[in-house]
């Protein structure tokens, strides 16, 4: 599940920003692909021009996580906030039958 509906939208709400979470997990995947380099949630928010929340960074890459597609490592780093951050990275060898997750909308 890409969207928590903890503010009980409606489903017309709700459908679109299933879609939207979706589409952030999408964009973030691509740029776990794109570096090919552990990232911190900090770093993905830098990487994207701030244009998102960093919690929704933070839910993308949970449920990434849980789908296999990237793994949480011990390594930390500063976030933007001043306090330590894990890395993420993609696994050892991606998930092909998990990357058509990502597109079944």
């Amino acid at each position: 599940m890409s969207f928590y509906n903890t503010n009980k939208e409606n489903a017309e709400q709700s459908a679109d920003s299933s879609q939207k979470a979706k589409r952030q997990e999408i964009v973030i995947y691509d740029l776990f692909l794109l570096f090919n380099e552990p990232l911190s949630p900090s770093m993905v928010y830098k990487a994207l021009d701030e244009k998102w929340p960093i919690t929704s960074i933070r839910r993308a890459m949970t449920n990434l996580t849980d789908d296999g597609m990237i793994v949480k490592t011990q390594e930390t780093v500063k976030g933007v906030y001043g306090k330590n951050e894990h890395l993420w990275s993609l696994p050892e060898k991606i998930a092909d039958s998990k990357q058509a997750l990502l597109f079944d909308f």
